[in-house]
Formats: structure tokens, sequence, C-alpha cells
């Protein structure tokens, strides 16, 4: 994990501190595939206000044209996304079909 992971997971768990509490899970029990949405711990519009939130800390826009919305409301796919970290290529078939 560089620096910037490091500092962009540290500032999302503490974004996520109070709902983390609220489901009564501590940060060191998640890892980057837990998905904040589908565990309840936000709804969509708390997803949209904690993005919101990284922007304004970060002091940018954050870049969600080419985010993989499957991977967004993971942990590790906002770590990724708060440290600026291009996102995985598409797949992409070559096949004739």
């Amino acid at each position: 994990m560089s620096p910037d992971d490091s500092s962009a997971r540290e500032m999302i768990l503490e974004l996520l501190a109070p709902a983390l509490r609220r489901a009564d899970l501590c940060a060191d029990e998640i890892d980057d595939s837990f998905n904040i949405v589908d565990a309840g711990l936000l709804d969509s519009i708390g997803f949209l206000e904690l993005l919101a939130q990284l922007e304004q800390r970060r002091g940018v826009p954050l870049d969600l044209y080419d985010a993989d919305p499957d991977r967004l409301t993971t942990l590790g796919g906002l770590v990724d996304l708060a440290a600026g970290a291009p996102p995985p290529p598409p797949r992409r078939s070559f096949s004739n079909e």
C-alpha cells in the first residue's frame, strides 16, 4: 500500500466511523472488498455525501468518469479513487463474436 493509499484509507475510515459504530464494526474488521452500501452502512444519499466529503477533504474533484461502478462502493475502490489511482482497465474481448 502506497502512502497515498494509506492516507486515503485512513480518511475514508474516519468519515465512515459513525456508520461503523452504528453497525458495531471495527475498521480493522473490514477489508478492501467490503461493500459499504451492500452492508447497509450508507444508503445512496449517504454514499453521495461521502463522495462530497472526500472531494472537500482532497480539495479537488473526484474523477468518477472512469470509475468501475462495481468497485466504487467497496472500501478498496474508494481508496483507489481518493488516492487518485487510475482505475483498472476495462475488460475487453478481442474475439470476432
